[in-house]
Formats: C-alpha cells, structure tokens, sequence
C-alpha cells in the first residue's frame, strides 16, 4: 500500500511538470518518463506508461492547437518523416545506432550552441525538396528512438509561429503514437485492467500539465520560446552523447 501512494506522490507532480516543460519544447516526455516509470515499475510497463503520457501530451496539445496546425508542413515533412521513422525502426534490428546516436548528439550541441549565440543559423531546405528533410529526420529517429529533438529543430527554422510548432510537431507524434501505443496496450492488457485508476491519473497529470503551460505561452515571446527548444536540443545532445538515452 505504501509503494503504490509513493507511486502517486511521484509521478503525479513529475508527469504535470514534465507536460508543463515539453509543451515548449515539443520532445522530451520519454527521455524524462521512461527514468522515473522506471523506480516503480518493469521496463515493459514503464515503455508503456511512459508512452500513456507522451500521447495524451500530444493529444491535449492538438485540442487546444488544431486549428493552428500547418497542413503545407505536414504534407512536405510530416508524412514523409513517419515513413522515414518506420523504416529506421526495422533498420535498427540490423544497424549498430550507438555510434549514430553519439555523431547526432555532437552535431545538436553543435548546432544548438552556434544557434543560440547567432540569428544566422539556418538549417532550412527548399519547400521543392523538404521530403529529404523529413525522411533522414524520421529516419534517423527510426534508429536512435528519439526523433522529437530532430523534428522541432528542423521546423523551428521554418519561422512557424509558436502555436504552429507545436501543434505541427504534435500532429506528427500523435500519428506515430496511434500505431505503437495498441501494440503496447495489447501486451500490457492485464495491468491495464489492474491499474486503471493510476493509469486514469497519470492521463490527467498529463493534460493538466499541458494546459498549465498553455496559459503560461502566450506570456513568453518568440525569442525566449526559440531559446526554450535550442536550450532543449542541447541537453538532449548532451544525453546521447553521455549514452544516458
């Protein structure tokens, strides 16, 4: 009885604050959940609990963004990064990604860094040939399990509007989600049945978290909110670079 009230002590505060941050950054959810579901629970479950909040984070911030979302960006880079995502997570079977994971952190620092020291720091393709962008995008998240990081700093230099990004990139998540989560829930059914009232909370948190930052963005300028995502990608390629994920 006592582990389950710490369960809820928590991850109720760390799932509303990791949807709170995320909402600004547009990735994250995983690299922060996955850790913590991790204390509690068995790697399986924890992938899936983890995988509970990124899509109800992603869903809560197509509700409230949908009529921003920038269909001229889903069809050049969206649909071609899924498919991209889905190849590079058959290739992973067969691709040694760590050498991979370590080369992309590199270049996100990099890049990040360079980015946040200058406005003229551009990584933006042709409209004619974005399909390129939005495959090695996926494709590369496909193998290292992480493609959030690559695709908000691919579209943040698309010059999109706040609500743009975030809702965009969500779209995209929330279609990537939507074919992993049934196979996830499938095997994990059992302890669907056994937890659902954790399982109910932690969708809340999420959604709570989503909304609180929602108030807080019309509050943070452009600049600010560009810094947020830069700042972002640089720990995230600091993480692939120390292998913490």
């Amino acid at each position: 009885m006592e582990l389950v009230l710490y369960q809820y002590i928590v991850l109720i505060p760390v799932t509303v604050a990791t949807s709170f941050i995320t909402l600004f950054t547009g990735f994250g959810v995983g690299t922060i959940m996955m850790p913590v579901m991790s204390l509690f629970f068995d790697v399986k479950v924890a992938i899936f609990l983890a995988a509970i909040v990124h899509f109800f984070n992603n869903i809560s911030r197509l509700m409230l963004y949908r009529s921003e979302i920038n269909w001229g960006i889903i069809q050049r880079f969206g649909v071609i990064s899924i498919i991209g995502a889905f190849i590079g997570s058959f290739a992973q079977i067969y691709i040694d990604s760590s050498w991979l994971k370590v080369v992309l952190g590199a270049f996100l620092i990099v890049y990040s860094l360079l980015a946040l020291t200058s406005n003229k720091i551009k990584l933006q393709l042709s409209a004619n040939v974005d399909f390129i962008g939005g495959f090695l995008s996926g494709l590369i998240g496909g193998l290292i399990g992480n493609q959030g990081a690559i695709r908000s700093l691919y579209l943040l230099n698309y010059g999109l509007e706040k609500k743009e990004l975030i809702v965009s990139s969500a779209l995209i998540a929330v279609i990537i989600d939507s074919t992993r989560i049934p196979v996830y829930a499938y095997f994990n059914y059992q302890y669907m049945q056994a937890n659902s009232i954790l399982l109910s909370t932690i969708v809340v948190s999420s959604i709570l978290g989503t909304m609180l930052g929602s108030k807080m963005l019309p509050k943070v300028s452009y600049d600010l909110f560009k810094r947020i995502v830069l700042v972002g990608v640089l720990i995230m390629g600091v993480l692939m670079i120390l292998s913490v994920i």
